[in-house]
């Protein structure tokens, strides 16, 4: 009888894994593509809102009124919303929301975005938040500067001050206190049949996370908390 009990609690827990990884399956990051993270003073770039799957490819088409926040913070912690936007498409499902941003002067900008949807009876409450740095000129200020996400990844060094080879040290936070978790990092142009993130590394106590910066390029580091809170962080290594 107790042997029964255990391999129907064994097949109990398989089903129940096989049903979490398929709703793991579907879900989907928030994360910002920049066409250029190392701008001049007076230049500007584009900066495009993606809903995905594989960093940095295009998935399904998130519209500007779907987005709770999609801003800009200056090198001194002035945000401004960005109203100039555009969708960039494939089809009628799949593409980008694309915003302009200009840069009047030197120092460290930080584009954010987020998504939150409330939950139901029949969907879970789903949270996405997704931030870029971007490095104008010199300057390394803002870049730790919190923006009160409910999940977020705040890098503690400049990723202009990164070579390839080096360590980006990250602090996770959940509510606004330091959460120990699985942190997660790929480059554009990383590709395996079986992987879909090459570095992986967990937070500490503190929230701490080095991440192994393998080589120079594009990066995002993801964290993922619960059942959809998600938090994307995305640079460039020169």
């Amino acid at each position: 009888m107790v042997r029964t009990s255990v391999v129907r609690m064994s097949v109990w827990g398989v089903l129940v894994w096989v049903i979490l990884s398929a709703e793991w399956g579907l879900a989907h990051d928030l994360w910002l593509n920049v066409d250029n993270h190392y701008p001049k003073a007076g230049e500007a770039c584009a900066v495009k809102v993606v809903f995905g799957h594989n960093f940095p490819y295009y998935d399904i088409l998130i519209k500007r009124e779907n987005l709770t926040e999609f801003a800009c913070s200056d090198p001194d912690g002035q945000r401004r919303s960005l109203e100039n936007t555009w969708e960039e498409k494939k089809d009628e499902r799949t593409g980008a929301l694309v915003g302009k941003v200009a840069f009047n002067r030197e120092g460290t900008y930080v584009v954010t975005a987020s998504r939150v949807v409330e939950g139901d009876k029949e969907h879970v409450a789903s949270e996405k938040y997704a931030k870029s740095v971007i490095v104008v000129g010199k300057g390394s200020g803002n870049v730790r500067r919190t923006f009160g996400h409910r999940i977020e990844i705040v890098p503690l060094k400049n990723p202009s001050e990164l070579r390839g080879g080096g360590t980006l040290p990250v602090k996770i936070l959940f509510e606004g206190k330091p959460l120990s978790t699985y942190v997660y990092a790929t480059y554009a142009g990383y590709h395996s049949p079986s992987e879909p993130f090459p570095i992986a590394a967990k937070s500490d106590a503190r929230g701490i996370a080095r991440i192994r910066i393998s080589r120079p390029g594009v990066w995002m580091v993801v964290v993922n908390h619960k059942v959809d809170f998600s938090a994307s962080l995305t640079f460039e290594v020169r």
